[in-house]
């Protein structure tokens, strides 16, 4: 059976004790932390030993396993040392994964700062997730493959299904690696737009458009079934697609419930 984990960017917008406590309500398995500021999206520095102390209490008194880290973008400007506070902090709760964004034209320098990425991650005991997405230059699952292969590091893929889809990749694609790079996976449903995968637009997307799984038109099932026997699974489906005036609690349990309620089929 597969263990199902909230993904910050499903309540993106709420403060982290609210975030904790609208996750262990719903009965989610595991959480990720946003521990690091991500460009454009909503931050709560997770700062303070009372606010670190609470955190780690209602995370341990909910019995929640706190699965991956948000998020570390390597850009042209990145200093990758500057991801240590974070990666420490993330490490503290238990973490396994720090999640990791190609955002960088530059190959090498993006591969090179991958490397000392997956290094200081190593020093804190994570693994770094790396996550394709065609809004960012990293935008392939093949890309993906090739840059953990250069950097020679141990590193895992984050399998977007909507990005997948959208880079033009397939779960055959998924198929054919190594099980190894899979320990997890998204998921999400989701629609194509119109002229959809376009090699020529990789990189300079939207985020597309995200539905509840069952709901869309993505392979959903067929990519559970490229995947390894019953990986965990984190839920990314903002509480934007929500109806307004819907709270936090109740967009938790409802992601939960249509999730479960989709692998159950």
């Amino acid at each position: 059976m597969h263990r199902i984990i909230i993904a910050p960017t499903t309540l993106q917008d709420t403060a982290p004790l609210d975030y904790i406590e609208a996750t262990a309500m719903a009965g989610y398995d595991g959480i990720g932390l946003r521990v690091h500021r991500s460009p454009g999206l909503p931050f709560f520095p997770v700062v303070g030993d009372a606010l670190i102390g609470e955190m780690k209490q209602r995370i341990t008194d909910a019995g929640l396993e706190v699965f991956d880290l948000y998020s570390f973008y390597l850009e042209p400007g990145t200093d990758v040392a500057s991801f240590a506070p974070a990666m420490e902090l993330g490490a503290s709760f238990g973490a396994k994964y720090a999640t990791v964004m190609g955002a960088d034209t530059d190959w090498s320098r993006q591969r090179d700062n991958f490397t000392a990425t997956c290094d200081l991650a190593a020093q804190f005991g994570l693994t770094c997730s790396l996550e394709f997405a065609v809004i960012r230059p990293l935008a392939t699952l093949p890309q993906t493959v090739r840059l953990i292969t250069e950097a020679e590091r141990e590193a895992v893929i984050c399998v977007d299904p909507l990005h997948l889809a959208r880079s033009g990749g397939s779960p055959a694609d998924v198929k054919a690696l190594d099980p190894k790079y899979f320990p997890y996976a998204q998921i999400s449903d989701g629609v194509l737009a119109p002229g959809e995968p376009d090699p020529a637009l990789f990189g300079k997307l939207g985020l597309g458009q995200r539905a509840m799984p069952g709901e869309g038109q993505l392979p959903l099932r067929e990519l559970l079934a490229a995947l390894p026997d019953d990986v965990p699974l984190s839920v990314e489906l903002p509480i934007s697609l929500a109806p307004a005036g819907t709270s936090e609690r109740a967009w938790a349990k409802t992601t939960l419930e249509k999730t479960r309620a989709y692998l159950a089929q």
